[in-house]
């Protein structure tokens, strides 16, 4: 004699599913749709960052150590080597970050320059040659200023 109850439970409980899945249909349609929108506003996000942080450096940060004075000879004479940037951060006790605030450069830029995977374009170069000719005290104000604009 066959189990009736284990039949009607399972036909029971294959409409209820059935029922269920086209209860929700429209909702997970919505939940992809939102998904999608998400994922389009994350990539927005990401790129007016960029922008913004471009603008800030372009205003403010790039104009901090001015090196319109140093010439294009002392540009192509000059050895900018890894050894040469890390001495020029140590003597003013900068950490990367700083340094690259100062520079108006990326920190990831002034990482590839300290390790020997890229070199500095001239306008990085003559940066560098001006940020060595400043002081201490030069170098400490510029660090004030930049908190300073941080704060704004």
């Amino acid at each position: 004699m066959p189990n009736y109850t284990q039949v009607l439970n399972d036909e029971i409980m294959r409409l209820a599913r059935k029922e269920v899945k086209t209860a929700f249909a429209p909702l997970f349609e919505r939940v992809v749709a939102q998904k999608k929108t998400i994922s389009a506003l994350k990539k927005q996000v990401a790129e007016l960052t960029a922008k913004l942080d471009r603008l800030e450096r372009d205003l403010g940060f790039e104009e901090l150590v001015d090196a319109s004075s140093v010439t294009d000879e002392e540009i192509e004479k000059a050895r900018v080597t890894p050894k040469y940037i890390v001495n020029v951060r140590k003597k003013f006790d900068l950490s990367k970050r700083q340094m690259a605030d100062i520079l108006g450069v990326n920190q990831n830029s002034l990482y590839l320059w300290e390790s020997g995977k890229a070199t500095p374009r001239a306008t990085g170069k003559a940066k560098l040659i001006q940020l060595r000719k400043m002081g201490k005290r030069e170098v400490k104000a510029l660090l004030e200023e930049i908190e300073n604009w941080e704060m704004e």
